[in-house]
């Protein structure tokens, strides 16, 4: 229920015979085969476990209600395609870049947003306004065949447990360097973003990994896809307990409602007060004992949701 989900559009523009696209959907199968290996090698503890709905041709349409969907749950935002500073390119049309920003505002476990398209680095700072963390952006043109080989290496390391998302984007940068000349002198170093004003640039096939100012640790975190919930309650929380202690809750709440019938009986038909006296002694004792069971009880947490601030706010004992 709780399991992080990716999102990634690969969109080809309206105009498909002049600006088709080759190798994007060779990079929609090489995406989907990175975050599909936690099924593929059986849940080992080398990759972690996302939902990837397929969306391997999308309209801007599906923007929206996928964001509605998956709203707490989203942890990356992809997209692929033609895109200008200021619109990403559908086959259904043009979408502002400013709407966009404003709906994965609302996803409030997003840890990263990529752009892969032409000169999305002017989309950085719509990003940053509304509450998006890490954004890897272009600036310049970016050509088609070195846009899938930065994704696919990119992702290959990113859906690994052993790496962070800064070491990802240096391990897909360090790549591309290996096999293309031309990436030699472009830096691996993130870019703390403090809302400068963009300038323009005519780089060619360069990405960039920015960071919201304040956040620099997060590209550091070695368990970064880990979401919880914005106010998770204890029932969210504790999703095991003992046979014990469920037997023992059981038997709390059967002394209470046995109370409660005594009480009712001894004061509304038999005016005795005396067992009037022991209905209520039942239900006064059935309330410590629970609120001692809940104190003890042996909690299984879920590791998604509860990192030590929760336990602690919560004051569960694990």
């Amino acid at each position: 229920m709780y399991r992080p989900v990716v999102l990634s559009y690969f969109a080809q523009s309206g105009d498909t015979e002049k600006d088709y696209l080759q190798f994007l959907e060779d990079e929609y199968e090489s995406i989907a085969e990175a975050w599909e290996q936690y099924q593929i090698q059986e849940g080992s503890d080398r990759y972690f476990e996302v939902d990837f709905p397929a969306r391997g041709s999308a309209d801007g349409d599906k923007v929206a209600e996928d964001i509605r969907n998956y709203k707490h749950r989203l942890i990356i935002f992809h997209f692929s395609g033609h895109a200008m500073s200021q619109h990403l390119l559908f086959k259904d049309g043009a979408s502002n870049a400013r709407g966009l920003a404003g709906l994965l505002g609302e996803a409030q476990n997003l840890k990263l947003v990529v752009l892969n398209g032409c000169a999305t680095y002017d989309q950085v700072k719509l990003l940053f306004d509304n509450n998006v963390k890490i954004v890897v952006a272009t600036k310049g043109k970016v050509s088609d065949g070195v846009a899938r080989e930065f994704a696919e290496t990119f992702y290959k390391a990113l859906a690994t447990t052993t790496y962070t998302i800064r070491g990802a984007f240096e391990h897909s940068l360090n790549e591309l360097k290996w096999k293309h000349d031309h990436f030699a002198s472009v830096s691996t170093e993130p870019i703390v973003w403090r809302g400068l004003v963009t300038e323009a640039e005519e780089d060619r096939d360069r990405w960039e990994l920015f960071v919201k100012e304040k956040y620099q640790q997060e590209i550091d975190r070695q368990e970064w896809w880990k979401i919880r919930l914005a106010s998770p309650t204890r029932k969210d929380l504790a999703v095991g307990n003992s046979p014990w202690d469920k037997a023992m809750s059981f038997l709390i709440l059967v002394l209470c409602l046995l109370g409660i019938s005594i009480l009712v009986y001894a004061v509304f038909f038999i005016h005795d007060y005396v067992l009037s006296f022991v209905g209520l002694a039942a239900v006064f004792s059935s309330y410590f004992g629970l609120k001692n069971q809940q104190r003890y009880k042996t909690v299984e947490l879920n590791s998604v949701l509860a990192d030590d601030e929760v336990i602690r706010r919560m004051k569960l004992f694990a």
